[in-house]
């Protein structure tokens, strides 16, 4: 691996903490007993997002969260993925804490617009996968590659 990748790594590693610190100081987190909970690590995701020609594929690590507790929005250019991570109830007392709890919330602005009607999600194992396809111009047909 050159000098030149590690640095660029590094700089996406720092240029991603200082995002999730943005969004730890924006966004609140609240238990269901409405006390209002301040975790000392704060929940957010990691999330991978890939591109292809014909649309987006993105990632998201969501251990531990329900389901019925994910929300998927998506509109023109921007995808968000938002929900909540519930402590178990013999979690009260915590002795350490280093898995976030409550809200989170990441938002994707994607380089094109995007087809809302196409875009599907499935949640296995810990992990959502979305699909995300392109919205191509109106008359345009999009043809298979075919197996020479």
């Amino acid at each position: 691996m050159s000098p030149r990748k590690n640095y660029l790594d590094e700089l996406a590693r720092i240029q991603q903490r200082i995002n999730a610190l943005f969004e730890q100081a924006l966004l609140s987190t609240e238990l269901e007993d409405g006390r209002e909970l301040s975790p000392p690590g704060f929940w957010s995701p990691a999330v991978d997002v890939l591109e292809t020609e014909d649309g987006y594929s993105v990632h998201a690590e969501l251990a531990g969260v329900r389901r019925e507790d994910i929300d998927l929005q998506a509109e023109e250019r921007r995808l968000e993925i938002s929900g909540r991570r519930q402590p178990a109830e013999e979690h009260r007392s915590f002795l350490r804490l280093e898995r976030g709890y409550g809200r989170f919330i990441r938002v994707f602005e994607l380089a094109e617009p995007i087809d809302v009607d196409g875009v599907s999600a499935q949640f296995e194992r810990g992990v959502l996968r979305v699909s995300v396809p392109k919205r191509r111009p109106e008359g345009v047909k999009i043809i298979p590659r075919q197996e020479v």
